[in-house]
Order: C-alpha cells, then structure tokens, then sequence
C-alpha cells in the first residue's frame, strides 16, 4: 500500500480544527446529550471519510488502518483543549469544556490532552507508516496501550471520584477506549506469537544458559534495573500513604517540602497513586523475578506496556506539578533543594521503564532462554526418570 491512504488519514485528522472552530462559533448547546451526539456524528464522519474514499483503491488493508482515522482526529482534539487551557489559542472548543468535560480544565486534563496531542499523534504516525509500508507496529502499538489505558483509568477514577460527576460527553471518551481494549488483546497475541517465533529459532544449544551466566552479577544494566524496581516499590508506597493522609513524620514533611501537589483537593493525584499501588507494584516484583531467573517471555510485551504507562503518568504528574492552574500552595516550592529531589525522584521513574523496555527489544534472547539444571539435578532427573534397580535381581547376581 502506498502512502496515499496514509496522507489522506492525517489529512483526516486536521479536520478537526475546522469541525471545533466551526461548532463552537454556531453553537449554542446547552443539553449535554446533544453534545454527546454530535461528537458521535463527527467520530462517524472522521472514521468513514477515508473508508469512502479508499474502499475501491485499496485492495488489502489492516482494518487497523481505518481505526487510525478516529484516534488521529482524537488527539488533534485534545492539542486543541491543551492549548486552548493555556490561552494559547481561543474560541476553539470553549463550549465543550463548559458544557462538556469541564474537568479537562485542570492542570492534569491539560496535561493529558497535551501527551495525548503529542505523543500519542506521534506514535499514530508511526503505526500508520508501518501500515502503509507493510511492517509490523506491534511494539509501538504496545507501547501505546499501556500509555492510552493508563491515562484513561485515571480520568475514569478521578471523574468518578469528584464532584462534578459523570456527564453524557463524558461517554465519548469510550469508543477510544473500547479500541484500546480490542486491539490490545490483538497486539499481546502478535507479540506472543513473535517471541515463540523467536525461541523456535534458537539453535539447541542457545535454548539453555548455564547458571554463571545467567547470574545477576554478571549483568551490571539488571542491576540497576533490579534496584530500581526496589526503589520504584518503596517510592510508590511513600506516595500512597501521603495521598491518603497518612501520618507519619517522614511522610509529612515530604509532601510538605518537596510535593505538595499529593495534597491537592483535587482527585488526580490520589488516583494515580492507587493505580501506581494496585498495578504497578504487581509488575515491579514480577520483573524482578524475570530479571532473575530467565525464561520468562511475558515480559517482552508487559515492559513496553509499563514504560507507556510510566511515561504518560510521569509526564502528566510532573507538569500538573508546576502547572499554573494547580493551586500556588501545591506546586512544587521554589527552593533548590525541592527541584533537584524532585526532578531527581520523578525523572528515575520516567526514564528507566524506558530502559527496560529497550533492554527487552535489544536482547530478547535472555528471556527466551531456560537456565541448564545442575549436575546434582540432572542426577536426579536420571533417578526419577529411570527405572529403580531391582532388590532381588541384585541378589541374584550375588548368587
């Protein structure tokens, strides 16, 4: 396929700064139903348009392609509620964020309308250019999941966990995210595929590593990747005690000190947090068991889907935290001291699941491979394997 589907889909996806500007200007909607239902016509629209046009000039595409359209529009959408919360733009999507979803005017609603308008444009470009060019986009798109279905959980917990409740716009959100969870399964099973691919390829003898090898001390990059999964636990158990306004000496001055943005009224923050304790913590120890013993190729596919999530939570807390529209009192103080532990904290958690992801894709083989038992197991493989020696055939022989 060439990439004339691919240019017309992201021609597609401007389409919403003219769709915005025009409903905003004309628009007098007050009912929240009828916003729903338009969003829904123009999410047909959006999604429809490149399969009108292209149905008879494409002869064979990923149905992944025509899904691209609606998620591209999307996230132009969201660059247009991010910039339009910094007044860098205006008269854009004013209605909608009165009407509509008036808590993407936080600092994390900007926040995640710009990753979302950024990163997430940026990695449907490289999926649609894999698309075009035949090539698999299984790891980008990975990648992806963990990152849309992080963020998405958190807005899900955070809007329900607030004051103003749910509202009918906020149903829009959901075909995106019906999309995450559809092709989610679909990437996990490519990649699985994938890696057993990858172990079929192994000639007999790379299948087994001998314990010196494979020893943790023999690898300084899991190290420090082991470590980390030490220090992301202890940290991520700190924040969930000072979001639940645990007392504790330590605790207090930390958020009082260096993050206040844990104490924001606002719901965010406590969200992440029980996310960050109810899924990450699972998946911190569990790579840690894969960094130990090898073997264990489920990592391959859940370290990219972490590292999306890590990234886009990092992102949103870090910017939500200097934000102008977060209160003065809850950004972070203006001391030395304050920044670098902050930076210094929040930066670890962001770049090293970046790491760790690549370490996956750079060196699969390690995670594919079994560890060879010892001789004083293979001893006793024989043993249990083989047949016992006979007592009274022994007696015989004596005779």
């Amino acid at each position: 396929m060439t990439l004339t589907g691919a240019i017309i889909v992201f021609l597609t996806s401007l389409s919403a700064l003219p769709i915005s500007y025009t409903f905003n200007t004309i628009s007098n909607i007050k009912d929240q139903r009828l916003i729903l239902i338009t969003g829904l016509i123009s999410f047909a629209l959006v999604s429809g348009v490149p399969w009108m046009i292209l149905r008879r000039k494409l002869q064979k595409v990923d149905s992944f392609f025509y899904v691209l359209s609606l998620l591209t529009f999307s996230s132009v959408m969201s660059l247009i509620i991010a910039l339009e919360n910094d007044g860098l733009i205006a008269e854009f999507m004013g209605f909608y964020l009165r009407e509509g979803e008036p808590y993407l005017k936080t600092a994390h609603g900007t926040m995640i309308s710009y990753w979302d308008g950024i990163a997430h444009y940026g990695l449907y470009l490289m999926m649609l250019a894999a698309v075009s060019w035949n090539q698999s986009f299984y790891d980008v798109g990975l990648y992806w999941v963990g990152s849309f279905a992080y963020s998405k959980l958190v807005l899900v917990l955070a809007v329900l966990m607030g004051e103003d409740g749910l509202r009918w716009p906020f149903l829009l959100n959901f075909p995106c995210i019906i999309i995450c969870a559809v092709v989610s399964l679909r990437f996990l099973n490519e990649k699985h595929e994938e890696g057993c691919r990858l172990k079929a390829e192994l000639k007999p003898e790379e299948k087994m590593t001998t314990p010196s090898i494979t020893s943790i001390k023999k690898r300084p990059l899991d190290i420090i990747l082991l470590a980390f999964n030490i220090f992301a636990i202890c940290v991520t158990i700190f924040r969930f005690i000072a979001v639940m306004k645990g007392n504790i000496g330590i605790v207090n001055v930390y958020k009082e000190k260096i993050e206040p943005y844990l104490t924001d009224p606002l719901p965010y923050p406590k969200a992440q947090m029980m996310i960050h304790t109810l899924y990450f913590i699972p998946y911190y120890i569990m790579s840690s068991y894969a960094l130990l013993w090898p073997g264990q190729s489920w990592i391959l596919r859940w370290s990219l889907i972490q590292a999306g999530a890590a990234g886009q939570g990092q992102f949103t807390y870090m910017g939500s935290s200097f934000h102008y529209r977060t209160p003065y009192i809850h950004r972070v103080p203006q001391t030395a001291l304050a920044k670098s532990i902050f930076w210094l904290v929040n930066g670890i958690l962001f770049i090293v699941p970046q790491i760790a992801a690549l370490r996956c894709l750079n060196n699969p083989d390690f995670f594919l491979q079994q560890e060879k038992p010892t001789s004083v197991e293979q001893s006793g493989s024989l043993v249990s394997n083989g047949k016992p020696p006979s007592i009274t055939g022994s007696v015989k022989k004596m005779d």
